[in-house]
């Protein structure tokens, strides 16, 4: 007679560790979702003040080097103000590009609206300090033959470097399905390794966004403590880090 159980079936202690599991990564999602909401109110009133980034570029004391802040997919450069917060008050002018807007075009033509918009603030060298999307575009920056040589490091935050599986499931003509695995795009830059040196990938423990594999091959990865795609942005102690890895590349003017 055939047994009721089989070596597939879990243990009472094993459903209980799942559930466990789930439970922390529904308290973790909501959370994220919690911290994004927050920070659209927030960007809803700069909108209607009508808040300027150029501000950014302004700082007190020692003054070093600039950095592009670039923000994720269905993001604006206001979803970035915690980084560029603590950026600023390290002495980093930080630069917003207009021409990114929500990040939804091509990762090459975003990257194009950057490399104009170096030339035209005349920056010698910079730093890029990246969300999600907003990491892609910033290593076809490091690649583009006029301004790439001068990014002295690529600093990412839940960047899909490989793609993200979980873009498969976004609805058709939203931009995300850009972002999957087997887009051209993500491909392209994936088989790109010279720049890779000059990236550092900042993976959160878990992320609902990106459940693939976020690091780079030979550039610098550190798995953080912090969970979700979005709360990691408004950490003090991802703010510390990102202000660390920026440390050290020397000083620069806007």
């Amino acid at each position: 007679m055939p047994s009721c159980t089989s070596r597939n079936t879990m243990r009472p202690a094993e459903w209980v560790r799942a559930g466990l599991r789930n439970l922390r990564h529904a308290r973790a999602w909501a959370a994220d979702y919690w911290y994004c909401g927050r920070q659209l109110a927030r960007g809803a009133v700069s909108v209607v003040l009508r808040e300027d980034p150029r501000s950014w570029q302004e700082v007190e004391g020692v003054t070093r080097l600039p950095v592009v802040v670039l923000p994720g997919i269905y993001e604006t450069w206001r979803m970035m103000r915690p980084v560029a917060d603590a950026l600023r008050a390290a002495g980093h002018p930080v630069h917003v590009v207009p021409e990114v807007g929500l990040n939804l075009a091509p990762i090459r033509t975003v990257a194009e609206a950057v490399a104009r918009h170096v030339g035209d603030e005349s920056l010698e060298r910079f730093a890029i300090v990246a969300h999600s999307k907003g990491g892609l575009v910033g290593k076809a920056v490091l690649l583009h033959p006029a301004v790439g040589d001068r990014v002295t490091v690529l600093v990412t935050v839940a960047t899909p470097f490989a793609g993200s599986s979980w873009a498969l499931w976004a609805p058709p003509g939203s931009g995300v399905r850009s972002l999957t695995p087997w887009a051209r795009g993500v491909r392209a830059l994936s088989r790109e390794a010279r720049a890779n040196a000059r990236i550092v990938s900042l993976v959160p423990r878990w992320d609902p966004h990106v459940p693939d594999d976020a690091h780079v091959t030979g550039g610098t990865n550190i798995r953080l403590p912090e969970t979700g795609h979005f709360a990691p942005l408004g950490s003090p102690r991802v703010h510390r880090v990102v202000v660390a890895h920026l440390a050290g590349q020397g000083r620069g003017a806007a």
